[in-house]
This record gives structure tokens, sequence and C-alpha cells, in this order.
């Protein structure tokens, strides 16, 4: 009967390790994920201002081509 009673414990507290182990799986993906679009959006940064350079020439010509 005791071997019984250890087992349910056993089995309680690998369920619970289980669930704990997944969450921190869970949260390292996340700050994984976090820290890969902070890198690329920083270094993004300059490639945006190009592009509204880009379109401000372009806005330009096609006002002066009208005119």
């Amino acid at each position: 009967m005791n071997s019984d009673f250890e087992s349910g414990i056993w089995n309680i507290f690998n369920l619970k390790f289980y669930r704990m182990r997944s969450l921190l799986y869970l949260i390292a993906v996340i700050v994984i994920i976090g820290w890969i679009i902070g890198f690329f959006v920083y270094s993004i940064g300059a490639i945006i201002h190009f592009l509204l350079v880009v379109a401000a020439i372009s806005i330009l010509l096609a006002v002066i081509r009208r005119a």
C-alpha cells in the first residue's frame, strides 16, 4: 500500500515537472523570438529611411512630370 502512495506522489511530481519544463520552453522561445525581432528591426531602421527617400523622390518626379 505504501508503494501505491509513493508512485502516486511521483506521478504528480512528474506531471508538475513536465508542465514546468514546457512552460520554461515556452518562455525561452518567446525570449528568442523577441530577440530576433529586436535585432532585425534595429538593422532595418536604415533601410526604412532609404525607402522613405526613394518614396519622396518618386513623388517629386510624379509632381514634376505632371507640371
